[in-house]
């Protein structure tokens, strides 16, 4: 039988991609997180310049790719609005309103009740 331990982490394709990319002395995996935008930990070489730099570049990329696909989703959304099924119209309009700020308010009650026990 060719079996893998499902506990094995060290093959770089299964590890969590929020972890460093890099190996310490013994080869094994890096344990720390990587930083921000990049694939390596302050360790090995994620807190340098040039590295912080190009991060930041790829954060502000991200960042108006999503900007930029906020009018197509909005476009989406609204041709929602004219479906056949009433189900998939209320929630068009509740993601509508939800994401202009007009979200239901949730009010929550706590009832509590304190017994002070004194030994003497």
């Amino acid at each position: 039988m060719n079996e893998t331990d499902p506990m094995d982490e060290t093959s770089i394709e299964r590890r969590d991609p929020r972890r460093c990319s890099a190996t310490n002395r013994a080869g094994a995996p890096c344990g720390k997180f990587a930083m921000r935008g990049q694939t390596v930990c302050r360790n090995h070489g994620g807190s340098s310049p040039q590295a912080l730099a190009k991060a930041q570049a790829a954060i502000e990329r991200a960042d108006m790719k999503i900007r930029g696909l906020a009018i197509p989703a909005v476009d989406a959304i609204e041709r929602l609005l004219q479906a056949e099924s009433e189900a998939v119209i209320l929630a068009a309009a509740k993601d509508i309103l939800d994401r202009g700020g007009l979200k239901a308010a949730h009010r929550i009650e706590v009832d509590t009740e304190i017994t002070v026990i004194r030994p003497w």
